[in-house]
């Protein structure tokens, strides 16, 4: 059955399908992670302003909206279940595919729910972004993907000894403005659901 004429558009001379379409489509067709990676990088890329690193609510909502309307309209197809808890977890602040992953699993897990991209002043007009806060529980941590280290744009003509030293002080500058602890993970812990559980608990973020 041919696409409605909507829901094609043309990027580079190609004609693919819209993001809502693709993101409507992919909710109900791949697995829940996949479904949740690539509904978050649609709200990022629709939200999130890199120049100023702030997330546009109202437009990711809109968005959102969108998406939904399409869920609605579609009671009965295949995979519609998961498309409505995707569209409803789905969260633009979660900057890559290891933060989206994370973020799902926990909340699967029952772990308190993070905040996103929480913002924390270091003072001199200067401030860092967690991956993940709780503050009511004084910490913090940080997904750390093998791309930081070897992606020569992340890399930004540094070594990586450099990145790690440069990531060593930011969090010496977090801790003294907020007293926190912190944590790191990367896809080493996370073969599997189970796996990063007791990760979690080996750290005291889960209990179960």
């Amino acid at each position: 059955m041919p696409l409605p004429d909507g829901d094609i558009v043309q990027i580079d001379g190609l004609r693919v399908t819209s993001l809502e379409r693709t993101v409507y489509d992919a909710t109900r067709e791949f697995s829940l992670e996949a479904a949740v990676v690539a509904f978050d990088a649609a709200l990022r890329k629709v939200a999130w302003n890199g120049q100023d690193n702030t997330y546009d609510v109202a437009r990711a909502e809109e968005f959102r909206a969108s998406v939904v309307r399409r869920i609605h309209e579609h009671p009965g197809a295949r995979g519609i279940r998961q498309a409505r808890v995707t569209a409803s977890f789905a969260d633009g602040r979660a900057d890559g595919p290891g933060k989206s992953l994370s973020r799902l699993w926990m909340w699967l897990l029952g772990v308190a729910e993070p905040e996103l991209q929480y913002r924390v002043e270091l003072g001199g007009g200067r401030y860092a972004l967690l991956d993940f806060a709780w503050p009511e529980l004084r910490r913090w941590a940080e997904f750390d993907g093998d791309v930081k280290y070897t992606d020569p744009q992340m890399l930004a003509e540094r070594s990586v000894d450099e990145v790690l030293a440069d990531q060593r002080m930011r969090e010496i500058k977090v801790r003294r403005a907020t007293g926190w602890d912190v944590d790191r993970w990367g896809f080493d812990r996370m073969p599997d659901i189970e796996e990063f559980a007791r990760w979690l608990r080996s750290i005291g973020l889960y209990g179960g």
